[in-house]
């Protein structure tokens, strides 16, 4: 595939409806939808993305209080404000997809859980929706009973790891597009079965997990559940873990091509342009942006947690090597090359910082 012919799932970020549809413009013969969060109100619609507006956030059985927030809370109603314009303007403008994505999904009976689906139908009407993104099988089988004609996508945080899986959602959901798991983007051979058996593919490029992490599904779950998880885990084994996320680079899509459709940019809480320099940096396949302006990644944002901005800045696309495409990090005690690269970026008083330990004071 010739890299202007790329077809992309770009994130409605809040900002500015028209100014946001003007950008869609000068880029919709790459765009194949916008994914941009469903209006509903906070009583019929939980989300993982609202949650980082809330005015507290919960921290295990704890809860912080923000320090400003009045500022939080009208900053979150806003963005649903703006969302609920978008897609009120955008209708014929350009696909739009609205995820219903969160990891869990709590119901304590079957007519509460009818009852929401009830509500998407709804709101799919009366925005005149393309689609949805879900993660439920539940709420899928349910959604496409009541409108078959409607688009459905399944979300990353469905978690389809195998075809049979894919099956099941083709048949009873009509599942026309499968966002297999961030996990599975360091195994393109797996991508290749799925393809090759007919699946449309939409895989995320610009987040990743850790390779590799040993809590990503309980982190995921934990975020699904309005809490924060206790201790990050995005970083266990040094600084090279910068390096070992599940992403794909802009230069890594001629080896993803052949069988991935779309390209999808996450973003949804990200801030002003960063949608359009996103998919800007991908279409071009640049090489020479920091890490951390590129991607949302929780190995990024553990490091700039632990990094000074300057050294971060100098942290660039190019520098991550390209073993790390097919290799699975499993060599990684022989092999030391992305520790080699960060050593020679990173002063060695920050390295401790990146290895994951745990002090027991008796």
């Amino acid at each position: 595939m010739k890299a202007n012919r790329r077809m992309y799932s770009l994130p409605y970020n809040g900002t500015n409806p028209e100014w946001f549809l003007q950008e869609v413009e000068k880029r919709k013969k790459n765009i194949d939808h916008v994914y941009c969060e469903l209006p509903l109100t906070e009583s019929n619609m939980f989300s993982h993305v609202r949650f980082l507006f809330d005015g507290k956030k919960n921290t295990g059985s704890k809860q912080k209080a923000n320090p400003d927030p009045e500022k939080t809370n009208l900053k979150r109603a806003n963005y649903v404000k703006n969302c609920a314009e978008f897609l009120r303007i955008s209708k014929g403008r350009v696909r739009r997809i609205c995820p219903v994505n969160a990891m869990y999904y709590r119901y304590d009976t079957e007519e509460e859980l009818k009852d929401f689906v009830i509500s998407l139908a709804r709101a799919a009407n009366y925005y005149q929706l393309e689609g949805f993104i879900l993660s439920d099988y539940r709420m899928a089988v349910l959604l496409h009973a009541l409108l078959p004609e409607l688009e459905i996508h399944t979300s990353c945080n469905a978690y389809q790891w195998n075809l049979r899986q894919m099956e099941i959602w083709r048949d009873k959901c009509g599942v026309k597009v499968f966002n297999p798991p961030r996990e599975i983007l360091r195994v393109p051979e797996n991508l290749k079965k799925m393809h090759d058996k007919g699946y449309k593919l939409k895989c995320l490029i610009n987040e990743g997990c850790l390779m590799g992490c040993p809590n990503s599904f309980n982190h995921n779950l934990s975020i699904a559940m309005s809490c924060s998880a206790p201790i990050l885990s995005c970083c266990q084994n040094g600084i090279a873990d910068l390096f070992r996320a599940n992403w794909i680079l802009p230069r890594w899509q001629k080896y993803y091509d052949e069988y991935v459709d779309i390209y999808k940019i996450a973003g949804r809480n990200s801030e002003g342009d960063y949608p359009f320099k996103t998919m800007d940096a991908y279409l071009t396949e640049n090489n020479d942006m920091p890490l951390e302006e590129l991607m949302i990644s929780g190995t990024i944002m553990f490091a700039h947690r632990m990094l000074p901005k300057e050294i971060l800045q100098k942290i660039t696309i190019d520098k991550v090597p390209d073993k790390l495409l097919t290799c699975e990090c499993s060599e990684c005690g022989q092999c030391k090359l992305c520790h080699t690269i960060l050593a020679s970026l990173i002063p060695e008083k920050y390295h401790s910082r990146f290895v994951f330990k745990v002090n027991v004071t008796r």
